[in-house]
């Protein structure tokens, strides 16, 4: 099969050195921010239990804000990851007819639903599952599939079973959810359906548009953000980090410059034709 061609991207935005949440207006405790002429709030009730959405997740919104960007308007949209609600509530005020919020911790559901409530959006329209991707059994496919995957690899040392970690740590290398969404794209999206995803160069990004792109995906790359890692969180464990993420630049399965990466505003469409999988 030939691939379909990729698109490089229309912009890349370089957010300034050794500041944290450069994407919100207003940070740590309310996230605000606009999205397609509405101004939008995030919270969490506990940072422990669920991430505050970092700039690697608001930066595909940040894309996603543009003329060129894909219509939401009465699509039925999966949000994978769904984590405090950011893109859940982000696809809603847009006017998604639908949302299905996934994600693994059971902490994301009330978050998710909470976040909705408090932005005054129909909470009829959202619909919040507790489990991981590669269990999510559905007989319904999806208009679009939205995500910003767990991007850190995995290593014992400050390996931890809270929102945090289920949020920024993968295992394989940091790729184990970029793996089963690729796995599970064709199932969940209808044909000509859209996947978006923020996508980490810590993680291998030609690797994923190489799988997709071989099906026949068409692909693009919407904007590219230059930002920090999350070195903050691990702190203590900081160099065994660096080590893991200096191991895979060595395989050529990681792109970063000293403590700046890249995170890519991927969108796929699947093609009309495909089988599903």
């Amino acid at each position: 099969m030939t691939s379909a061609p990729h698109r490089p991207p229309a912009r890349c935005r370089v957010l300034p050195a050794g500041e944290n949440g450069s994407l919100w207006e207003a940070r740590p405790s309310c996230g605000i921010f606009e999205f397609r002429g509405t101004r939008l709030r995030l919270m969490v009730d506990d940072p422990w239990e669920v991430l505050f959405p970092t700039d690697c997740g608001l930066s595909l919104l940040s894309a996603l804000d543009d003329v060129d960007a894909p219509v939401l308007e009465g699509v039925n949209a999966l949000d994978i990851g769904a984590g405090s609600g950011l893109y859940s509530v982000a696809l809603l005020a847009a006017g998604a007819e639908r949302v299905t919020a996934l994600d693994v911790n059971p902490a994301s559901a009330a978050q998710t639903v909470a976040n909705v409530m408090a932005n005054g959006l129909d909470g009829s329209r959202l619909t919040c599952v507790t489990s991981p991707l590669e269990e999510y059994t559905t007989h319904e496919r999806f208009d679009l599939v939205i995500t910003n995957p767990p991007h850190l690899p995995y290593d014992p040392s400050y390996a931890r079973t809270d929102g945090l970690e289920t949020a920024l740590v993968a295992r394989r290398g940091g790729r184990a959810v970029y793996d089963a969404v690729v796995d599970r794209v064709d199932g969940l999206l209808v044909p000509g359906g859209c996947l978006l995803m923020a996508h980490s160069s810590l993680a291998d990004v030609p690797r994923t548009l190489a799988e997709l792109t071989s099906r026949g995906y068409a692909s693009e790359t919407l904007e590219v953000f230059e930002m920090d890692i999350p070195l903050l969180a691990y702190a203590e464990h900081r160099e065994t980090l660096q080590l893991r993420l200096k191991e895979l630049r060595a395989e050529g399965r990681a792109e970063f410059d000293g403590s700046r990466f890249t995170v890519h505003a991927l969108m796929f469409r699947r093609p009309t034709g495909a089988a599903r999988r």
